[in-house]
């Protein structure tokens, strides 16, 4: 293989996945509208919102596929590469930590020493609101991700076997976590562990692993659609009958939603390869259209939508009953809230993204219009007929001219100028 070749196979883009990134994110805000709207202990909304929690894992898969597919089993120098991760995320984080921060202390003021511990306390656990832990998280996979590497060249031959470890430690994991009533160092850890990378271990494993392997599971679930379609009823059946399940015991309709659950586990996965498969199809039939162009811009924008969507969704409800939310009745006032906030969302990005804040607030450098385009050139006018030849010399020419070899400039190969990956394939 060329370098050429090796340079086009670690930049190749897999569109399958921006079709996957758009219906995720459209996918949170939608979690996020329900939560928002809705009480918390509203028994049809939690029913929505428990198919909807596959999103969190969904994130992290996508977080781990896009970096191995990027950079495969080659080591990753760890300061370049830490380096890039953290001013690609982790000024943003910063950013909008400060400025949910802001908004919260505007809600419930503080005084100056206590508001700055608590700004510095969300700084910490990526709780200055409740969708900034998944920043958080990311910047502690980018951490590791030199070790991650590791396990996964360690043990290569012996993937499924690392795989079913890592889902069985899930399990446990989910079942540690999914507790009505923590005592102890658990109680007192439990408000933190969302934020704390270990706990999506499975799911990050699993889109490092896909990626590794996505010639072979791109093949497999082109041939079979309909298993990837009938495990998608079925897993999200069993979600649903969970959900059930729990509110005939009592479990409160917020927690019987809870994303920590096991059953969570089957479900995430069969929602990712659906959404793969219909990314599969949509990429085979992409030409460049209005329809291509938009799902491709609108994964450029995901980032900046995932962190700026609270701020609408907190502005038409932060006033209860008086809020523009309330002026529309339920179920409709979700579906309006969810537009709003997927339009002005993506509004505000195309906006921000043409100044110099673009790469703090989100994660992409500054967008540049393109240049107008001028009138046509003129045609080039005819040219002069060519002047009569002259009559030969009656002297002989000179031998050492006639003879002489012309001698002409060596050619050169044109410049190229390399222009180095876009930095928007962070996440």
């Amino acid at each position: 293989m060329t370098d050429s070749t090796r340079a086009a196979a670690r930049s190749s883009h897999v569109y399958p996945v921006d079709l996957v990134r758009v219906l995720t994110f459209g996918a949170v805000i939608a979690v996020h509208t329900i939560s928002t709207v809705n009480p918390l202990d509203s028994v049809p909304g939690d029913a929505v919102v428990m198919l909807l929690h596959f999103t969190r894992e969904a994130f992290f898969f996508l977080t781990a596929f896009v970096l191995v597919h990027r950079y495969g089993y080659k080591t990753v120098r760890a300061r370049p590469f830490w380096r890039r991760r953290f001013l690609l995320v982790g000024v943003p984080y910063v950013v909008w930590s400060l400025i949910y921060s802001a908004i919260g202390l505007a809600a419930a003021p503080q005084p100056v020493g206590q508001a700055t511990i608590t700004v510095l306390r969300s700084l910490s656990n990526g709780m200055a609101w409740f969708h900034l832990y998944f920043l958080l998280v990311s910047l502690q996979f980018y951490l590791v991700f030199p070790l991650f590497q590791w396990l996964l060249r360690v043990t290569r031959g012996r993937h499924l076997v690392l795989l079913a470890v890592s889902a069985a430690l899930q399990v446990v994991i989910d079942l540690q976590l999914h507790d009505a009533a923590p005592t102890g160092l658990k109680a007192a850890l439990a408000p933190y562990l969302g934020s704390f990378v270990f706990t999506y271990q499975f799911f990050l494993l699993l889109g490092g692993l896909a990626a590794l392997h996505r010639a072979r599971l791109d093949a497999w679930v082109r041939r079979h659609p309909r298993t990837v379609l009938a495990a998608f009823v079925v897993t999200g059946v069993a979600a649903e009958g969970q959900y059930l399940w729990s509110l005939r015991h009592g479990v409160a309709a917020e927690f019987a939603s809870d994303v920590f659950q096991p059953v969570m586990i089957p479900w995430s996965i069969a929602v990712v390869a659906v959404y793969y498969a219909l990314g599969a199809a949509w990429g085979d039939r992409r030409a460049g259209g209005p329809a291509s162009r938009f799902v491709e811009r609108a994964a450029d924008r995901s980032f900046g939508v995932f962190l700026v969507h609270p701020v609408i969704l907190w502005l038409l409800t932060a006033a209860g009953p008086t809020s523009p939310a309330a002026l529309v009745p339920a179920p409709w006032n979700s579906v309006a809230v969810y537009l709003v906030a997927v339009a002005g969302s993506l509004l505000i990005v195309e906006l921000v993204r043409l100044t110099p804040l673009s790469l703090a607030m989100t994660g992409k450098p500054r967008a540049r219009p393109a240049p107008a385009k001028g009138p046509a050139p003129a045609p080039a006018p005819a040219p002069a007929p060519a002047p009569p030849a002259a009559e030969p010399a009656t002297a002989p020419a000179d031998p050492d001219l006639t003879n002489r070899r012309i001698q002409r400039p060596r050619r050169t190969s044109p410049e190229v100028v390399h222009q180095g990956p876009d930095p928007r394939r962070a996440t």
